[in-house]
């Protein structure tokens, strides 16, 4: 699990961008299940916002730009 940090609510609103930007971009290559997963959300929290462009909950918001940040890296491990 992450280690929980004060989030700035500007830096929220950046993320969310960061977010809502590369889930509409990437939607057709990647697993959203998968991605539900991987941070406990609730099915279908992803594809509503891709699919019907329901606002994703804020406390999601983090979860899911550290998962996204975590696989697009592309170092070696």
């Amino acid at each position: 699990m992450m280690p929980k940090e004060l989030v700035t609510p500007k830096k929220i609103q950046n993320n969310r961008k960061r977010v809502e930007k590369w889930l509409l971009n990437n939607h057709k290559y990647i697993n959203i299940t998968a991605i539900e997963k991987e941070i406990s959300a609730p099915k279908g929290l992803v594809q509503k916002f891709v699919k019907y462009d329901k606002k994703i909950n804020d406390k999601w918001i983090n979860p899911l730009y550290h998962v996204i940040k975590r696989f697009t890296s592309f170092t070696l491990r």
